[in-house]
């Protein structure tokens, strides 16, 4: 079918009214997609910008969904000594996909994300400093083919000030901080340990902690960085920066878009967002990804998502399980 309409995934921000305003000017018909995961009432910016649009707003419930596919999730990965990645785990689980489910045949799916597409391929966005490829790296092949990223090749300030010389509304405070607080996963407290073992003070709990992190660890004359979380014996191990070195990791749960057709294989991978991606060999360990970095790489968190690319296109995303020390740590030990 001749897609003529859209559904625009609104948020209330500036990227998402202004993709809003992008397609009433490409598309004959266009919605506007609000996806509640709390349940505590449509925020304004929401309905004025749908409402100075001129377009329908339909309203998907998902307060549920969110709980159990979100919430849950990320204090069921805490309890294991993981760092979950909420945001890429809503896009794929909850938000575009509940958008996805009321899509109709002649609409496409239309996000404020900062993504290039090139036919059904998705690639790194214009804005180095605000590319999201990294949080669609999750979301199923079906869903991202039915979906356009007007917003790909703008940056982020040239959106913002177009959006005000319109008088575009929206929510004029970007919100970067978690959208949900969580009420269990955080373990009970332990020992801070140096990487000698060397108990060297106590902690109010092991899922307060993530590997690379800095702040709240007190005071110790030098940079200190969380290397390690125990949740079998309830520790915490910090250590200088260089402790923080991996040599590859495995990732599991593994959404390919375009798997590699022989490994091992050369590629470029991004283990956090705003991490500049790395290059690096992957193999194929008993059904599992396994990523070599070429140099060692700190502060990899198992829990996290891990990106693929090759150059600037996205080939897949996973969730990292586990890392693999380098051999000089290995043989100092």
């Amino acid at each position: 079918m001749k897609v003529t309409g859209a559904l625009v995934a609104l948020s209330g921000g500036v990227d998402s009214s202004y993709a809003l305003n992008l397609c009433i000017q490409r598309f004959n018909h266009v919605r506007a997609g609000y996806v509640d995961t709390a349940g505590r009432g449509i925020p304004p910016e929401v309905v004025n910008t749908a409402d100075a649009a001129g377009v329908e707003l339909v309203i998907v419930n998902a307060v549920e969904r969110f709980r159990r596919e979100v919430i849950l999730w990320s204090e069921q990965m805490l309890s294991k000594g993981l760092t979950p990645n909420p945001c890429a785990r809503c896009n794929a689980r909850v938000k575009l996909l509940s958008l996805h489910e009321i899509l109709k045949p002649s609409e496409k799916l239309v996000t404020g994300h900062y993504v290039l597409k090139e036919g059904d391929i998705i690639k790194r966005g214009s804005d180095a400093n605000k590319d999201q490829s990294y949080f669609l790296s999750l979301v199923e092949g079906d869903i991202l083919r039915d979906c356009i990223f007007p917003l790909g090749d703008m940056l982020k300030e040239d959106v913002r000030r177009e959006a005000l010389r319109l008088n575009i509304p929206f929510q004029r405070k970007e919100s970067m901080d978690l959208c949900f607080n969580l009420s269990s996963g955080k373990g009970k407290p332990g020992s801070v340990l140096d990487t000698s073992g060397k108990q060297i003070g106590r902690h109010d709990g092991t899922g307060n902690y993530t590997i690379g992190q800095r702040k709240g660890l007190g005071a110790y004359g030098i940079k200190m960085y969380v290397v390690a979380v125990n949740i079998s014996d309830g520790t915490v191990t910090i250590g200088g920066r260089k402790d923080l070195l991996v040599a590859g990791c495995t990732v599991v749960d593994m959404n390919w878009f375009a798997k590699p057709a022989v490994f091992p294989s050369e590629a470029l991978v991004q283990i956090r967002y705003r991490r500049k991606p790395v290059p690096a060999i992957l193999e194929n360990r008993d059904g599992n990804l396994h990523i070599e970095f070429i140099s060692p790489e700190e502060a990899v968190a198992p829990g996290q998502v891990c990106a693929v690319y090759l150059n600037t296109s996205l080939t897949g995303g996973g969730i990292i399980s586990s890392t693999e020390q380098p051999d000089w740590k290995s043989n100092a030990e």
